[in-house]
Formats: C-alpha cells, structure tokens, sequence
C-alpha cells in the first residue's frame, strides 16, 4: 500500500492514538508521537508505512511492558510471556526486553533477590519451595543457585510457626511434631529444618 495521506484524526477512545487515512480510506493507526511526523498531503511508500507500523508496535509493546511493572518487579519471562499473549512478534519483544534491560527495568539476578526476601518478610518459604516459585518464574538454574547460596531456612521456618503455637501449645509432643512438620514441609522446608523448629518449640513451650 501507497498514497497521499489525506487525514490523521484522533481515535474516539484513545487520544492519543491516531488513524491515518490515505486517498480517502483508513489506512492504520499509530501513536501520537509518530503521528505529529506526518504532514496531512505527505505521500507515504509501502515500505515507510510498513516501518512507521513496526516503530508504533515497539512503543506498545514497550508502553505494556512498562505497565506490566507498575505491579511488581517481573522477570524476563514473565514479560515475554505477557507481550506473547498480547499477540506482539518475536522481534517486537526481543526488541523490547533488550529495551528493558538497557534500562534496568528487568534484572534476573535482582528480581530473584527481591523475591526470596520478600518471601522470608511475608509468606516464609523453605529453599524447596523458593527454586521452584522462581523456576516457574523463568528464571535460570544458576542465577537460583547464586541467590540461594548463603539462605538459611532456620529464621524463616521459626516465623512461620510462630503465629500457630498458641493454638498448637496444649498438643502432646507426638501432635505437635506432626503439625510443624505437616505446615512446614508445605511450604518447601526440609526435614532437617522442621525437625530444629520442632525442638525449638518444644523447649519454648515447656517453659
């Protein structure tokens, strides 16, 4: 396709949006950045209206991508996953997961640290669990094994039973140990650990 551009409007329901009409039809639409470039009269060749397409659709892509954060640090699947879904090319997010990490806005290293220490802040969980929850998350063996290398399971099993020993207090040994181990071991945490929590509570609550 080729021709004068005869019009450039605002969309009705996005502003900042334009379509662009050439010799009288609608042609596509783009951003409106792009859109102040064009000159109403302006001849356009198939293959200028071909890159003006492909600019709009990496700020899309990059414009969702960037809203896709506002949420929660994300990891580089996690992004790939999403533009994948939005219909974006493999070009277009190549291009724009480069983008992101240019600028810092998506860090596997760093989003695996904040994962795991927001895990032990609010929802503790065991290393099981923790390789897992990121593995899901797309990030790579290594960078789990560098993040994980120095993490002990001790301070975040013992918060995650402290809220239960009040009701658990009255339980007989036997039953207690089960319960900690049951709660435990369903949030990834080893049976070494669960046996340290065990004893712990064991000893608090005989006092």
């Amino acid at each position: 396709m080729n021709g004068r551009i005869t019009a450039i409007t605002p969309q009705k329901r996005n502003k900042k949006r334009y379509n662009v009409f050439i010799d009288e039809d609608y042609a596509f639409s783009i951003s409106e950045r792009l859109a102040v470039s064009l000159p109403v009269g302006g001849y356009l060749e198939a293959d200028e209206i071909e890159r003006l397409k492909t600019e709009d659709q990496r700020e899309h892509a990059l414009s969702r991508a960037m809203h896709y954060l506002k949420f929660r640090s994300r990891s580089r699947e996690e992004i790939r996953d999403f533009l994948e879904k939005k219909g974006f090319s493999g070009a277009i997010i190549a291009d724009t997961l480069k983008k992101l990490e240019d600028f810092k806005y998506i860090d596997d290293a760093q989003f695996a640290r904040a994962w795991i220490e927001s895990r032990c802040r609010h929802r503790p969980r065991g290393e099981f669990a923790l390789r897992h929850e990121l593995f899901q998350k797309g990030v790579k063996e290594t960078i789990i094994d560098r993040m994980l290398v120095d993490f002990q399971e001790a301070e975040p099993a013992w918060r995650a039973v402290i809220p239960k020993l009040a009701q658990w207090k009255k339980l007989e040994p036997f039953d207690l140990k089960k319960k900690i181990y049951e709660h435990l071991r369903r949030r990834g945490f080893s049976f070494e650990t669960c046996e340290a929590v065990y004893q712990k509570a064991l000893a608090q609550l005989e006092k």
